[in-house]
């Protein structure tokens, strides 16, 4: 099993011993540094290079979009932003930022593992209409014409990857959606990252929202409709 090392900023002393206490419960899980300044986020990442930093939104010396913003380009890190209560502007911006999830503190324990492990796997961890409030909100005048030579290189099943990971999918539900499995999804998807020149589902959805991609072509499953995440 491998372990998932983790580091934590938390504003609240309590809070942040309770979390690492429920972390260390679990045997792929690993505490590698904690703080509780957002001034010494930069030098606990690089220092303890964490693959998950757990971050809160709100801090004594800054917030955690300042955080996001001083985080130089390159670090594998990846942020997943805890919060009492979020807007969903925040959360976009969270997002834009470069977070790869945004929970709220209330979430069950059970919740958080499954975001930490859903990030590692280079999902997105955010509600389904957070997605679409994203994509809307980039929408704008850089857009490409449409037209079979606008596909950027993407296969059909390819063009249905990146819509189902705009409209905020994971890749269970990718694979339940389009009747083919989850292996062959995380394929897809990195042929894809390959041909638009994107590194993750954050860049993907961001690419998705600057250019006019051809429409997806109809499923080629009968699946229904698909829950959000909480």
């Amino acid at each position: 099993m491998t372990t998932i090392e983790i580091a934590i900023v938390m504003d609240h002393a309590l809070f942040r011993q309770g979390l690492c206490k429920l972390l260390e419960e679990r045997a792929e899980l690993r505490i590698v540094g904690a703080g509780s300044t957002g001034a010494g986020t930069i030098d606990l990442v690089h220092r303890c290079l964490p693959d998950i930093l757990l971050l809160d939104l709100q801090l004594n010396d800054m917030n955690g979009f300042d955080v996001l913003r001083r985080f130089p380009r390159g670090i594998k890190t990846k942020t997943i932003i805890l919060a009492a209560n979020i807007q969903k502007e925040d959360a976009v911006q969270a997002i834009l930022l470069g977070a790869c999830g945004i929970l709220e503190k209330c979430a069950t324990p059970e919740t958080l593992f499954n975001s930490i492990r859903s990030v590692l796997n280079g999902e997105v961890w955010i509600k389904r209409e957070i997605v679409k409030d994203l994509v809307g909100m980039l929408r704008g005048s850089r857009r490409s014409p449409a037209g079979s030579s606008d596909q950027f290189g993407l296969t059909s099943r390819e063009l249905e990857i990146v819509h189902a990971v705009a409209q905020g999918l994971g890749n269970k539900e990718i694979s339940a959606a389009l009747g083919i499995s989850l292996c062959t999804v995380k394929q897809y998807l990195t042929r894809v990252f390959v041909k638009l020149n994107v590194e993750n589902r954050v860049e993907l959805v961001l690419f998705t929202a600057r250019h006019t991609l051809p429409a997806a072509p109809a499923p080629h499953s009968t699946a229904n409709s698909l829950s959000s995440r909480d």
